[in-house]
Parts: structure tokens; C-alpha cells; sequence
């Protein structure tokens, strides 16, 4: 299953109800003390990671004596479930859906120890049909009688009756929006099937301690290893009782051996063994790096190996509990690291988004991490007057979250230092200019005058990043894909017309990726796949799609590429787009760009970003 939505009420600082929507990957973002880490916190307490607080109740509803409600939406339902000694229904037919057909659970903390929990649901509002889960075999037997039913079902079957009985009244049956308990008499049969199908939550905070006295940090290895040894203590206590038995057998020679030299002296003595072994002492295994303990390593790298803990951790969990799915909810996963690091972290947890099995939920104070994600993920935090409101991401909000988020994205050399913005398309694409720039006497990694930005995609970068270039009046030169249909030159127009020495071009074909050369698209993938494709590179086709298509059917020579599903096309077409542009692009001659016939048009790109320098 996965999150759909969270509904907070009276929670902090969320007095009325508020909606916050989740995508695979969602990032909060808004001011210090806005309520971004107690979306994470409320979600930890629906899930029961934690207990809530009396503090945790906001203020004014604790003074008119109103309690803590938070609800759940949950998609990816299970196609069936066993609500009834191995007969297979489904949630929808049982009427425990919402009237989105999705599942929702909403728990109310009257007591902060033991919240009541509901199956919200769209529920049969008719006499004699609105009931039928809280009714046992023989109520539901008599019910069925009593209302005259006949037809072809299992008498001996719970979830047979009850569609029996429902389909009884046909066009009468009517429905409302209904709150099961479920301690209720038959509901909490029902709660039980559904609690081991929801989702592992995983919350891992940005003040979580950081130290040498943090055991996890001192080195994960050690709470690995404790947790493997309570699965084998009874194996481990009985090589102790061996190991003793043995011991003792020698201790008692000794003493009788004594007892002929000293009889008193050996009369004093027995063996003796500590009632307990600290197994855990025996077993210290640690994470290093040139011999260096990993809890002296930077903060950046600490943290790094903790969030991935405890991603390792949450995984093991989900497999152990044989959990379907898990949300890794990561809070500022920026702390401590360098820009660069941000950047690949951002990237592994967008590929984890997309694996089918995991949803991301972070925050953020980085504009570099948010310019990475598509704006349509972006949750805006914000307070109008005493309340909390939130806005989906949007073209016209986006003004609004660059301000809250204070400095350009992207931007992480000296403003007064930079001369030039390459702005292109996307991340992928500022990859394959950095690549190939050496070639071209240019360095775009380490040279402070050149700053290349992401503008397209629909990423916060193509606002927020035009925004202010225009606010720190500087060069840009402009390169964007031709596609197969100039979307773009309307853009290219306008750069151009400004009359500020900017320069816009389209690319002569289609994309990027169609720059590349056989001679090392094949090589590159047949070194990492472990097996040949053949592939063509011209000048007008999708060569990210082509090279996906030949990868998959490469891997598999029964499923066609047309048949698979959308999101297995996006996850192998963006790891082909990643890959050429991180890695093949380095491999890239100027003598292939002429037989590509790609030179003279690359080399003027690059003398437009030099003139500028001067």
C-alpha cells in the first residue's frame, strides 16, 4: 500500500483539519517552525513508531477539550484479502473503501495511550445491511434466513453471506460515509487482516544524535551484530552450559587431586561461572576507512552511513514482518553534506521512489535538493494568520516557495565571481556539458566564472532560476533540445531579443543523446549489463527509448518492450538518460563528434560561452 494522503487535526500546530497530499516522492518545504517535521511526527504516531504526547495536542483544542484526529488514505490496495479463515473477497466488494474507493483509517486520540482507530468507508446505510461485519456465522446465517434469501453461496462462508444479504436489496442499497470501530464485535476481525498488508514507516530526523555516544554512529556494525546474536542466544547458552560442563569436569580433578596434597584448602573451593556472558563483547566488528573508526570520521560522512542504516534497517524490517512496501520518511537529508552529496542522495532517493516498492517523503531547506524534483512534488508549508495551509507545487506558487526558500538553487560559487550561466535543460544534460567540456578547453566543474543551471522539466529550477539570473544580471548562453517538434524556440527567441548579449540556441538534432556515438554507447553498456546490445545513433530518433528497448530485449526474450508498464519504460529510460550523460560521455572524441558530424556545432557552443568570459 501507499500513502495517498494524511489529514492532521488539533495536532500542534494544525488546530483545523488540514490535507496533506503524498506523490512516490514528496518534499515539504517552508519556514523554520512551520509544521514540516510534525507531518513526519504525526505519521510516525498513526504508523505507532511512537506515543503521542499531551504536549502534542494543540492549545486551543485542549482547552475546549477536543482531541488529536489523524486520517490516513491509503492506494495500491491488495487485489484480495482473507477477511475469513481462507475465503478470498476484496475491500471494495466488502464495502471498506471510501467513497474514492481507496482505504482510509482515522484514529482519535481521546486517550493518548489507546487512540480509537475507524475504517472510514462508503458503508450500506439500509436497515439489516448496515451491520454485517459485526455479526457472526449464525447471526449472519439467521439474517439470511429471516430475510428469505436463497441462492447459489456458502452457508458455512461469513463474506458469502454478506454479499448475499447485500445483493438481496439491489437497487435499494444505500450508502454513507460510515466510521467502524474497530473494537467493535466482528470489526476487529477485519482491522487484524488489515494491519499486516499497511506499510513500514521509517522515520529518520534531522536532530537525531549525532555523537560518539550515539552507539549507531560509533558504528552500525555493533547493533547489527547485537541484533544477530539475540536471534541465536539459545544456541550461543547452550555452548556455554558445554563449554562449562567441560570446565568443571577439570576444576572437579583438580580439586580432588588437591584434596590428597591439601584436603582443608580443597574443600574451600568450586568452579564458578558468571551467570551471564556479554556476548556482545566478543563480537565488536566495525566499519573503517584507512584505519579510521567511522566515529571519527566528518559529521557529513556519519550521517550519510546513519541514513543509510537506517534505510538498511527499515528494509530488513519490511522483509522480516514480510511487509509489501515501506515510506522512508527522511528529514533534511541535506544536514552535513556538501552540495555534491546532496545531489546523489537526491538522486538515490528519486530512483528508490521509482523501484515500485518505497515512497520518499523528506524536507527541505535546499533549493539545490528542490530544483531536483519535479514540481509537482513539492508540498508548500505555509501559515495564513493562525492557520496552517498547504499548496501543491505549481507554476503559480512557485515565486512564493523561491522566496521561502531564500538563495538560487544550483548557485554554489561566488556570485560576484560568476560571469556566465550555461542554463540547459535538465541535471543530465548539465552532466554531458561538464563531460565533454575539457575537450573544448573549457572546465565547467572548477572554473568559478561559469555556473551551469537546470531550467526545464518542469522542476522548480526553471522558475526559481530564472528569477533571479535576471535579479544578479549576468550572461547566460542557452542550449536546449530541438525534440521533434522547436517547443522551445519561442524560449530561444526571447534570450535572444533581450539585446543583453545573452545567446540561445536549439540543438541542431534532436536531443542531447543523440549527440553520442555508437563506438562508446555500446561498450559503455555492454561493461555495465554484462552483455551485448546493438544500437544505432542518428540524428533524429529517441536514442534514450532505442537503447532502453534493446537493454530490455537483451534481458528478456519472452515479455516485448511494448507490453511492459509505464512505470518500468520511465525507471529503464532514465537510467539510460543518467548513464550516458554521467559516465559514456567521458568517452566521448572529438573524433567521434565528426563522424557524428556534431563538432563545428559543440565547438560553437563553447567559443559562446568563452566570449563571455572575458
Amino acid at each position: 500500500m501507499k500513502i495517498v494522503s494524511l489529514t492532521i487535526e488539533n495536532f500542534r500546530s494544525y488546530r483545523n483539519p488540514v490535507t496533506i497530499p503524498f506523490n512516490d516522492l514528496t518534499v515539504l518545504i517552508g519556514k523554520n517552525d512551520i509544521g514540516k517535521s510534525s507531518i513526519l511526527e504525526a505519521l510516525d504516531i498513526f504508523f505507532e513508531n511512537r506515543k503521542l504526547d499531551s504536549d502534542d495536542v494543540n492549545i486551543g483544542a485542549k482547552a475546549d477539550g477536543e482531541t488529536v484526529k489523524l486520517s490516513v488514505v491509503f492506494s495500491n490496495l491488495p487485489i484480495e484479502i482473507d477477511l475469513d479463515a481462507g475465503a478470498k473477497t476484496n475491500l471494495k466488494d466488502e464495502f471498506l473503501l471510501n467513497e474514492n474507493s481507496l482505504l482510509e483509517i482515522k484514529k482519535d486520540f481521546s486517550s493518548l495511550t489507546k487512540p480509537k482507530t475507524f475504517i472510514c468507508c462508503s458503508h450500506p446505510l439500509i436497515e439489516n445491511a448496515n451491520d454485517l461485519h459485526s455479526l457472526k456465522i449464525k447471526d449472519l446465517q439467521k439474517r439470511v434466513k429471516d430475510l428469505n434469501i436463497e441462492g447459489d453461496f456458502k452457508a458455512s462462508v461469513k463474506n458469502e453471506l454478506r454479499k448475499a444479504i447485500w445483493n438481496h436489496f439491489g437497487a435499494e442499497l444505500t450508502f454513507q460515509n460510515t466510521e467502524l470501530e474497530i473494537s467493535q464485535e466482528g470489526v476487529k476481525d477485519v482491522w487484524d487482516k488489515i494491519l499486516p498488508l499497511l506499510p513500514l514507516f521509517a522515520l529518520f530526523q534531522s536532530d537525531r544524535k549525532n555523537d560518539e555516544k550515539d552507539k549507531e554512529v560509533q558504528d552500525p556494525l555493533k547493533v547489527a551484530a547485537e541484533q544477530a546474536l539475540k536471534k541465536h542466544l539459545v544456541a550461543l547458552n547452550e555452548i556455554k552450559k558445554q563449554v562449562e560442563a567441560e570446565v568443571a569436569e577439570i576444576a572437579n580433578l583438580t580439586i580432588e587431586k588437591l584434596k590428597e596434597m591439601n584436603k582443608e584448602v580443597a574443600q574451600q573451593l568450586k568452579p564458578n561461572f558468571p551467570a551471564e556472558l556479554k556476548w556482545s563483547d566478543l563480537f565488536k566488528p566495525t566499519l573503517t576507512s584507512d584505519d579510521i573508526p567511522m566515529n571519527k570520521r566528518g559529521s557529513g560522512v556519519r550521517r550519510l552511513l546513519l541514513i543509510n542504516f537506517f534505510r538498511a534497517e527499515a528494509e530488513r524490517k519490511r522483509q522480516e514482518k514480510n511487509i509489501p512496501n515501506v515510506i522512508y520518511a527522511i528529514e533534511e537529508p541535506e544536514t552535513s553534506q556538501h552540495p555534491d552529496w546532496q545531489k546523489k542522495l537526491m538522486d538515490a532517493l528519486k530512483e528508490l521512489s521509482e523501484n515500485g516498492t518505497a515512497q520518499i517523503i523528506t524536507t527541505t531547506h535546499s533549493p539545490s535538493l528542490a530544483s531536483l524534483v519535479d514540481v509537482e512534488d513539492i508540498r508548500f508549508i505555509y501559515r495564513e494568520g493562525i492557520e496552517n495551509k498547504i499548496e501543491i507545487g505549481n507554476n503559480d506558487n512557485l515565486e512564493t516557495i523561491a522566496d521561502t526558500l531564500g538563495v538560487l538553487p544550483s548557485l554554489q560559487k561566488e556570485p560576484e565571481n560568476v560571469k556566465v550561466f550555461l542554463c540547459v535543460e535538465g541535471p543530465t544534460d548539465i552532466d554531458f556539458f561538464n563531460n565533454i567540456a575539457p575537450l573544448f578547453g573549457v572546465d565547467l566543474i572548477n572554473d568559478n566564472r561559469i555556473v551551469a543551471v537546470s531550467l526545464g522539466g518542469g522542476t522548480l529550477g526553471q522558475w526559481v532560476t530564472n528569477n533571479y539570473l535576471k535579479k544578479l544580471n549576468k550572461l547566460e548562453v542557452h542550449i536546449y533540445d530541438k525534440d521533434t517538434d522547436n517547443k522551445y524556440q519561442a524560449y530561444v527567441d526571447e534570450v535572444n531579443n533581450r539585446g543583453l548579449n545573452h545567446y540561445a540556441t536549439l540543438t541542431q538534432k534532436r536531443e542531447i543523446e543523440n549527440y553520442f556515438h555508437e563506438n562508446v554507447v555500446i561498450p559503455s553498456f555492454n561493461t555495465h549489463d554484462g552483455y551485448t546490445i546493438t544500437v544505432a545513433i542518428d540524428d533524429n530518433s529517441d536514442i534514450t527509448e532505442v537503447i532502453a528497448k534493446a537493454r530490455h530485449n537483451a534481458r528478456n526474450q519472452q515479455q516485448t518492450w511494448e507490453s511492459q508498464g509505464k512505470r518500468y519504460k520511465k525507471n529503464c529510460l532514465g537510467f539510460v538518460k543518467k548513464h550516458l550523460n554521467s559516465h559514456t560521455a567521458s568517452l566521448l572524441t572529438v573524433d567521434l563528434l565528426k563522424q557524428r558530424n556534431a563538432f563545428d556545432e559543440v565547438n560553437n557552443w563553447f567559443l559562446e560561452i568563452k566570449k563571455r568570459l572575458n
